[in-house]
């Protein structure tokens, strides 16, 4: 209980802040849908210089794995090696590593913190979203009711009093983006727009991924680690669709087409990434 309300309080002033920008957009756009869209635009623009930092890690890591093989071919598991000469042998690795990472002003981790920011911010997405969809029952009896209770969002705002008519819903592109798959739905092929939605979030993830990796197959040698989370993320990501409203779905679809075709601006523009690629290629 406590630990739930320590976590309320930190996610709640950032909630209020994503559902007053989300009000804004709704203010001229009327349409659920754009207003997320804008929403998520907005949010990449401003976590920009830290996906183009990411980025750059991410090439300096590649940059350096002639180097990382040598070290790893040094420090080899041998069968003949006792468990505390493997155990010694391997702290003397990860320490030669981290002093190559030091020495290059490399983070390891570094590349991994696009994929790593989404979290937060799809977490206070869906606190949004799920707070402005929240209902109330008034009444008793034949006289009970259940009426919408929007939170997070000012009572004058457009957005609030047009979720108070709908009742919660939010139509848009033929979804009510409070819905998920799991929602109940008449007829199976009114779940069918909502697993367009996980489809495409999810294909654009590996549309993003192949994007990096197409551009270097040795990337994985360069940190094998960040290419397999890189590679399984979105298939946990499928599991959390399921449940997720399709407006958090709409994020993330903005969100990697977003990212696709900021990429390849910084592989064309970045003069620190098209230096890296450029070494690269003469490998």
């Amino acid at each position: 209980m406590i630990l739930g309300s320590g976590i309320g309080s930190v996610i709640t002033p950032f909630a209020r802040a994503f559902a007053w920008v989300l009000a804004g957009y709704y203010s001229f756009t009327h349409n659920y849908g754009l207003a997320i869209i804008m929403l998520t635009l907005t949010v990449m623009v401003v976590v920009f210089p830290l996906t183009r930092r990411g980025t750059r890690s991410m090439m300096r890591m590649q940059l350096l794995a002639p180097e990382l093989s040598k070290i790893r071919e040094r420090y080899k598991r041998d069968k003949g090696q006792s468990a505390a000469e493997r155990q010694e042998a391997q702290k003397a690795l990860n320490e030669e590593m981290m002093a190559l990472y030091r020495a290059n002003g490399v983070s390891p981790t570094g590349g991994c913190l696009p994929t790593f920011m989404q979290f937060p911010i799809f977490i206070v997405l869906y606190d949004v979203i799920r707070g402005m969809t929240k209902v109330k029952t008034i009444g008793t009896g034949v006289h009970k009711q259940i009426v919408s209770a929007p939170q997070y969002l000012s009572h004058s705002t457009a957005l609030y009093k047009n979720l108070i008519h709908s009742g919660g819903k939010m139509e848009a592109f033929g979804l009510n983006l409070a819905d998920s798959v799991r929602s109940h739905q008449h007829a199976w092929f009114n779940v069918a727009p909502y697993a367009v939605v996980i489809l495409i979030a999810v294909a654009l993830q590996y549309v993003s991924i192949w994007q990096i990796t197409n551009r270097n197959p040795a990337a994985a040698q360069a940190n094998p680690q960040m290419q397999a989370i890189q590679k399984f993320m979105p298939i946990i990501f499928v599991f959390l669709y399921i449940v997720l409203p399709a407006g958090v779905g709409l994020y993330f679809i903005v969100s990697s087409a977003f990212r696709i075709a900021q990429q390849e601006y910084m592989y064309k523009h970045d003069k620190h990434i098209v230096e890296a690629v450029e070494k690269l290629k003469t490998r």
